[in-house]
């Protein structure tokens, strides 16, 4: 997480499996390491998680979670 997030690249791909995406999303939000393991971000089997941040102040925001949409079928 400390290459994706001094990366200057504008968009970046991740893919976790299990509970690691806990951990990615903690370390965007900078949660301490040690207040994760209180928390659990769920991720459906390809499931997109979204992290943005704002060009102005540089706030890091989680902008999707778990979105599943393109998986429904479409008939």
């Amino acid at each position: 997480m400390d290459s994706i997030l001094a990366s200057t690249c504008r968009h970046q791909v991740i893919v976790t499996h299990g509970g690691s995406l806990t951990f990615v999303v903690a370390a965007w939000i900078g949660m301490p390491i040690e207040a994760a393991g209180y928390t659990a971000f769920h991720a459906t089997p390809g499931g997109i998680t979204e992290l943005r941040e704002d060009d102005f102040f540089h706030n890091h925001q989680v902008f999707l979670l778990d979105d599943t949409r393109h998986l429904r079928d479409p008939g």
